[in-house]
């Protein structure tokens, strides 16, 4: 199956994007929600998150997303055991899914796309990018919280340039210049890269 990931910062603009994409029939994988649904409908991920977190991070079959986050904010080390258990199944769920559906591509879309362990293979990789202090501006807006809240949420992720450098291709989403044209641009190159592979 050839593939699309899809990443970029908090407030980068890549759930857009991934969204023109989608109206351009291409399926999507997003890997948040799907995230949050195998949280709570996988069993082996549940148990394996009770063993190390404790019960407490369960409450009536819901993850206890505040609980969870309390204790791994500042614990680096107890981050990548949780990220080593989540990961997997999730690359696991991608994979099977990316394999029912019927098209040229699809797109897998994460934040982390670039940091998951063990990486997940993706024909291409697309990054967006915008000025932080527009993404301070959209994240502040669009989830009412304060500007330190999301300058901790992005000194804990990669910096444009961090995933600009691993990408194959970048869209700036900086409100400057219309989004279609350049998804348009990279649909018709994967287009092209679907044919070329499966010729």
């Amino acid at each position: 199956m050839v593939s699309l990931g899809i990443t970029g910062g908090i407030g980068s603009g890549k759930s857009y994007v991934t969204r023109i994409f989608a109206a351009l029939g291409v399926p999507c994988y997003d890997s948040d929600m799907e995230t949050k649904k195998l949280y709570e409908d996988n069993e082996t991920l549940k148990y394996s998150l009770i063993e190390l977190l404790g019960e407490a991070v369960y409450s009536n079959g819901k993850l206890n997303t505040a609980y969870m986050a309390s204790l791994i904010f500042n614990d680096r080390s107890l981050l990548s055991r949780v990220n080593a258990l989540v990961h997997p199944v999730v690359i696991i769920h991608f994979m099977h899914w990316a394999v029912r559906q019927h098209a040229p591509y699809v797109i897998f879309e994460s934040a982390i796309l670039l940091e998951l362990k063990p990486p997940v293979h993706m024909t291409r990789v697309l990054t967006v990018s915008a000025d932080k202090e527009l993404r301070l501006e959209r994240v502040c807006r669009r989830q009412n919280i304060s500007r330190d809240e999301v300058l901790a949420r992005m000194n804990k992720q990669w910096s444009d340039q961090e995933r600009e450098s691993r990408a194959d291709f970048v869209i700036s989403s900086n409100e400057k210049e219309a989004l279609l044209p350049k998804v348009l641009a990279i649909h018709n190159r994967m287009l092209e890269i679907s044919y070329e592979l499966n010729c």
